[in-house]
């Protein structure tokens, strides 16, 4: 084997390493933040929303919170799950190749939607928590832009590689 292709090979092999270890710390702070308690998770939330409502308004309401905590909870799911969709579409995308990439980008989406339903399904045995369908859509809807996001790009580095050519 001639050494560029020896080289080309370790790279390619180190990107593929180093995209499955940034995936993996990615799932497990999915993992960590889904399976706070509930009273952590809600006070965390709510001084952040306090702040954020204190910014917006000169004196919030209660109910001028709560909508902002909603909000922001609903920020939250998607775009934790945008980065979710779109760096396990990535991943995918390096290790198949070729006509094997339409597999990796619905394997990503299959694993998405995984992660989406069952963090959410199992809240429901943590102290405070409970199962929303309205979390796991929010997860979906996330993951399904961040992989079609992920998708559009790679097409248009091809489309761009192929004019510069």
């Amino acid at each position: 084997m001639k050494p560029e292709k020896r080289l080309n090979l370790w790279l390619e092999l180190a990107v593929i390493f180093i995209s499955v270890l940034c995936l993996m710390l990615l799932v497990y702070l999915v993992v960590v933040l889904s399976f706070q308690s509930g009273d952590k998770s809600a006070s965390e939330t709510m001084s952040i929303a306090v702040r954020i409502a204190q910014s917006i308004y000169d004196n919030p309401t209660d109910t001028q919170v709560a909508a902002v905590s909603l909000m922001l909870r609903y920020f939250a799911h998607l775009a934790l799950f945008f980065v979710v969709g779109f760096v396990t579409t990535f991943v995918s995308m390096v290790i198949f190749r070729k006509y094997f990439r339409i597999l990796g980008v619905l394997a990503s989406g299959w694993a998405c939607y995984m992660l989406a339903y069952y963090t959410e399904y199992y809240k429901q045995y943590i102290d405070g928590r409970h199962f929303q369908m309205t979390d796991v859509k929010l997860n979906w809807y996330g993951s399904i832009a961040g992989i079609c996001c992920m998708v559009v790009s790679y097409f248009m580095n091809k489309i761009l590689v192929k004019l510069s050519s």
